[in-house]
């Protein structure tokens, strides 16, 4: 009987292991050609400004008109040169670690000690070897990663109690409730005054129901706990509560326009634009990725602050 030939996806191991030293080398070729990017636009315009995401020069606007103008005629996005160019300013070339992605470089560039951290590399529970990857790069920085994490941060904890009753009222009523009949929590939730308004408002309106009938209504909507006992009512309390989380308004717009997106490009098949229309929707593109920029790094860092030169863009200026 032949033997069973490993498989890693549709092919064998050993070709797995020739597609992975091929594309290692690819990564190293990109690593080189991004940090070439940042070191020319870094060459044009040195870096003089400190402080802040990514800064620019600040109150230097000949800075900028450099940058848009090397950006235009490489056929990049201003926001993309830039971030080159910051990148390579905070890793020296006898810094930068051959067989380290740009992207780990990018994510551990505002890291203190990062020069010392990336010659050693964390080890992978998945592969077994000591390698950085995108993903543990965000965890050892504190970004948000695509990987399902344990909350251990008193925010993680808070984030994923929310994400697990987002899109059910009886949980997030039941935990509600749970929380509320703790004396320490109601104390330090009314200190709140946005949640303390809506307690009360939730209080004046509930004593204008008629009792028979908001008992029969919350009966048929919520019933009854495992032993049998009313929930308090948190109902209203948490709709109110809900209203106000920043995140969910965030993320139904970003789905807005991943929606609009798909529903409308497809439509433009043949359609050819004029100048005008080709210009106005570049504006409007290079806004969109300055602000999926500031989200990004929002966050990753939970720094708001809008920069001059993001703000001026998105004001059209």
């Amino acid at each position: 009987m032949a033997p069973k030939v490993e498989m890693v996806g549709k092919v064998t191991r050993s070709r797995y292991d020739e597609l992975v030293a091929e594309s290692l080398d690819m990564v190293e070729e990109d690593t080189r050609c991004q940090f070439g990017l940042g070191d020319a636009a870094l060459e044009l315009e040195p870096l003089r400004g400190h402080g802040g995401h990514l800064p620019l020069d600040e109150g230097d606007q000949g800075v900028e008109e450099s940058l848009r103008l090397f950006a235009d005629e490489i056929g990049l996005s201003f926001y993309t040169v830039r971030t080159h160019r910051w990148v390579a300013a905070q890793w020296p070339v006898e810094h930068r670690q051959t067989g380290v992605s740009w992207e780990v470089h990018r994510i551990l560039a505002s890291v203190p000690d990062r020069f010392e951290l990336i010659g050693n590399p964390p080890l992978s529970e998945r592969t077994g070897r000591r390698r950085w990857s995108a993903e543990v790069a965000k965890k050892l920085v504190g970004w948000k990663t695509e990987e399902v994490l344990v909350p251990v941060t008193v925010q993680e904890k808070v984030e994923a109690i929310r994400e697990l009753a987002r899109d059910d009222e009886v949980v997030a009523a039941q935990v509600a409730t749970d929380f509320l009949r703790r004396p320490e929590v109601a104390f330090k939730a009314m200190r709140d005054p946005e949640a303390r308004e809506n307690v009360n408002e939730a209080q004046f309106e509930q004593a204008e129901l008629e009792d028979d009938e908001f008992e029969e209504d919350y009966d048929n909507t919520f019933g009854t706990d495992e032993d049998g006992d009313r929930f308090d009512d948190p109902a209203r309390i948490v709709h109110s509560w809900r209203k106000s989380m920043e995140f969910s308004d965030l993320i139904a717009v970003c789905q807005g326009f991943i929606a609009g997106a798909a529903r409308l490009v497809p439509k433009l098949r043949g359609h050819e634009f004029t100048a005008t229309q080709t210009k106005l929707l570049e504006n409007h593109l290079e806004k969109i990725r300055a602000t999926a920029d500031w989200i990004e790094t929002a966050a990753a860092t939970g720094q708001v602050d809008l920069d001059e030169q993001l703000a001026q863009l998105l004001r059209g200026q």
